[in-house]
């Protein structure tokens, strides 16, 4: 973090030599709710901005330096064979019942030549197949927690390969984070994702491929002392332990020695997890269809498909041309999130070499999981044991994890002019399999979002945000968000 605020410092001068002007947002808002609790859909899948609590205000200021446009569609041709650099940073003050809470959820500088990009801090980002802003959330990394301050080096874009007839583009990343999580210290981030696009850029049908993994590794805490998780409380973090348990994922040669226990020498270093994508892209006449699916992961029973049919599921439609009428659709998406199987109830299976009740999210050593500051950074559906009502609260950190969720967004202007959009969704959640729910518990969470532009202030967005939670699972309410946003230039 040191490097990006000696960049911030100097990007004045830099910005002195660039014709390019940077673009400020500024935001100022409210939340109020029957309860106590947010509702579901006003907090979920927001990167930590949003208060877990109601009533609180909020303000925001972000400023951001973008790249040129390049035609991604020929990432070799000479126009885009130039060094190109950017930066943002964005601040957020939430005054509470507790106290006034400031966060920084970006600060980042990154740099571009070609094709390949490098950057380092905080910023929001979102790699997987899928849809970006109606999706329940991503599978394994899906915008719900703070960003982890990171450096990664990638291809953020499909590249196409010209020797192959552009008919074959890939895209990637390689990062390492600072997991500085308030519970445990030194732990680190470890994430490479890699995805393959067959088709021609503006081909009618093209196939999307890949997978990203992530792995939570290192660290030391007071709960690991005096346990066999641990080494007087330290996590393995040497560099053979990286190279071939973080990086391969392979198994240690020893059982166990001066760095680690025999819990990771019988499993893997570190806790590893993401998601198998696959999308199927169709340009037709009246629009673009879009199918795809991820598929989780934690271990190699899940890489090789045998905790199917768990995953996510989704279809979006957006049409060709807006038309005419007095409500213009931009984009319809169906959800479907199934975590129930994960391989079966039992860890270790008679007679094989896989494992099951892979619990997703939740680990042994790591007592929060996959989370980051309190909350998910995979999907949100996967509840924490504190979001859920206080009769439910109990077992691990994600206390439900075995879902089935029905899942439905729509995007939409009224008159060409005021945005709409709204997410329903509607779950049936059975806990864990260590400490399952007393029967089937079934929650319905909703949201309607209406963004229109005023005159006021210069030119202004005012957006109203309303949600409820009612079911078995979170406690219930009903809140709205007020809003007024200003961009320039």
């Amino acid at each position: 973090m040191r490097s990006v605020l000696l960049f911030l410092f100097l990007s004045p001068a830099l910005l002195a030599q660039s014709p390019r002007k940077p673009r400020f947002d500024a935001e100022l808002g409210g939340w109020a709710a029957t309860a106590r609790p947010t509702p579901f859909w006003l907090r979920a899948n927001q990167w930590d901005r949003v208060p877990l609590q109601s009533p609180a205000a909020t303000g925001r200021l972000a400023v951001a330096l973008d790249y040129r446009p390049v035609d991604t569609t020929r990432s070799f041709s000479r126009k885009n064979h130039r060094f190109d650099w950017g930066f943002g940073v964005e601040g957020v003050a939430n005054a509470q019942p507790g106290g006034v809470q400031i966060l920084l959820p970006q600060a980042y500088v990154k740099a571009r030549f070609r094709g390949l990009e490098l950057w380092a801090g905080r910023r929001y980002e979102f790699f997987t197949l899928g849809d970006s802003a109606l999706t329940s959330g991503a599978y394994a990394w899906s915008g719900n927690a703070l960003p982890v301050p990171k450096v990664q080096l990638g291809l953020p874009e499909y590249v196409p390969l010209g020797f192959l007839g552009n008919f074959v583009a890939l895209r990637g990343f390689y990062a390492h984070g600072w997991f500085n999580a308030p519970y445990i210290e030194g732990a680190y981030l470890h994430q490479k994702a890699l995805y393959g696009r067959f088709g021609k850029p503006t081909g009618r049908v093209n196939v999307q491929l890949g997978l990203n993994h992530q792995v939570l590794w290192g660290g030391r805490a007071d709960y690991l002392r005096g346990s066999t998780l641990a080494v007087n409380g330290q996590l393995p973090r040497a560099w053979s332990d990286y190279v071939r348990g973080v990086i391969f994922g392979k198994i240690p040669t020893e059982f166990r020695n001066d760095r680690f226990t025999n819990f990771d020498g019988e499993n893997r270093i570190g806790n590893h997890l993401g998601s198998l994508d696959a999308a199927v892209e169709v340009r037709l006449n009246r629009g673009l269809l879009l199918a795809y699916h991820q598929h989780p992961y934690e271990d190699m029973t899940g890489l090789l498909l045998r905790n199917a049919p768990d995953g996510l599921y989704g279809l979006r439609w957006r049409p060709a041309r807006p038309s005419e009428t007095f409500f213009t659709l931009n984009a319809v998406l169906a959800e479907f999130l199934y975590t129930e199987f994960q391989a079966g109830p039992t860890f270790d299976l008679p007679g094989s070499r896989f494992k099951g009740g892979d619990n997703y999210f939740n680990h042994s050593q790591y007592v929060q999981g996959w989370s980051y500051f309190g909350r998910a950074l995979g999907t949100p559906l996967l509840s924490l044991q504190t979001d859920l009502r206080p009769e439910l609260q109990r077992g691990p950190f994600f206390a439900n994890n075995r879902v089935a969720t029905y899942h439905v967004g729509l995007e939409g202007r009224v008159k060409n002019k005021v945005l709409l959009l709204t997410k329903l969704s509607y779950s049936r959640n059975f806990g864990t399999y260590s400490q399952p729910f007393e029967g089937e518990v079934r929650q319905f969470s909703s949201l309607l979002r209406l963004e229109w532009p005023v005159g006021w202030l210069g030119g202004t967005t005012l957006a109203a945000h309303l949600a409820h939670d009612g079911g078995g699972l979170l406690p219930p309410t009903t809140g709205a968000y007020l809003s007024l946003r200003k961009t320039w230039p």
